[in-house]
């Protein structure tokens, strides 16, 4: 197992954008991949807005340009070839990611790292779909990536230890404490237990006994969150919401069912539990 100084990372979107500022951030050499070369280009712009608000807000002291000069887009899966570690961040779906799997171990190095960001998939159902999988290890990053400090390192069946202690490095070079599920768990370690309390909030919300806002200020006051329920099922997305309960084994609540027919998924569509101006901040009523 090589060093790690390249880093690939296939899905421009929201998780592999952040996966991949802060990979760039911390110095590696990153490609990024998508099948769509528009959210390519959006995703370099997403990541210079960031660097500079992080910036501005006194976070980030390096300079935007050499950061983004480290990043570079990478137009086929061929190019990740020489990638010392290689982080999937697509759809939550079993098998869009299981195909792109079986794509991308194709061409990456055999000693290479292969990582999925999945939130709740289980490793094995995906570790299948790669040849030595001593070398596959769940990467879980939370989201927005430069912000959350915590990454779940999800061994699966055969994840070496090796693989264990390179990914513990990586995360902690990319200014990430990694906490490790040595077992197969239904959500992982933190989901799990999230989506507990989601679920008694969804149940509260029905039941008419609070509102969002409501919800969400007794987890921040009572409990110590940084954000309450609903704000956390807005900034990840309820169509991810969704297909995460049904992981777990259940149905999707209700409310959450209506909201994905009406298209309401969250901050990334401006409406979600609640509504978001052009800039993603929640509008205050």
């Amino acid at each position: 197992m090589s060093v790690i100084r390249k880093v690939g990372v296939v899905g421009a979107g929201f998780m592999g954008t952040g996966i991949a500022q802060v990979s760039a951030t911390a110095g590696y050499e990153v490609l990024l991949h998508d099948s769509r070369a528009e959210a390519m280009e959006k995703s370099l712009s997403k990541m210079r807005s960031s660097l500079d608000k992080l910036k501005a807000k006194g976070t980030f002291g390096g300079n935007t340009d050499e950061v983004m000069a480290r990043v570079r887009k990478a137009e086929t899966l061929k190019e990740l070839a020489g990638c010392d570690l290689v982080i999937e961040a697509v759809y939550e779906s079993v098998s869009v990611k299981q195909e792109l799997l079986e794509e991308l171990v194709k061409v990456v190095r055999p000693d290479a790292l292969v990582s999925s960001n999945t939130s709740s998939i289980p490793m094995e159902s995906l570790s299948e779909k790669v040849p030595n999988p001593q070398r596959f290890i769940g990467t879980h990053f939370f989201g927005p990536v430069p912000l959350m400090a915590l990454v779940e390192l999800v061994l699966g069946p055969e994840t070496s230890e090796a693989t264990l202690e390179a990914a513990k490095a990586f995360a902690r070079s990319v200014g990430k404490t990694p906490v490790v599920v040595r077992k197969p768990s239904p959500g992982f370690l933190v989901n799990r237990i999230f989506f507990a309390a989601a679920l008694e909030a969804l149940r509260c919300l029905s039941e008419g006994i609070a509102t969002p806002e409501d919800i969400d200020a007794g987890m921040r006051l009572g409990y110590g969150w940084a954000a309450g329920p609903f704000e956390v099922m807005d900034g990840a997305g309820v169509d991810v919401m969704a297909a995460v309960f049904m992981v777990l084994g259940f149905d999707p609540p209700q409310q959450v069912q209506e909201m994905l027919e009406k298209g309401w998924l969250g901050r990334k569509t401006g409406r979600g539990f609640y509504e978001y101006g052009p800039d993603g901040k929640k509008i205050i009523k």
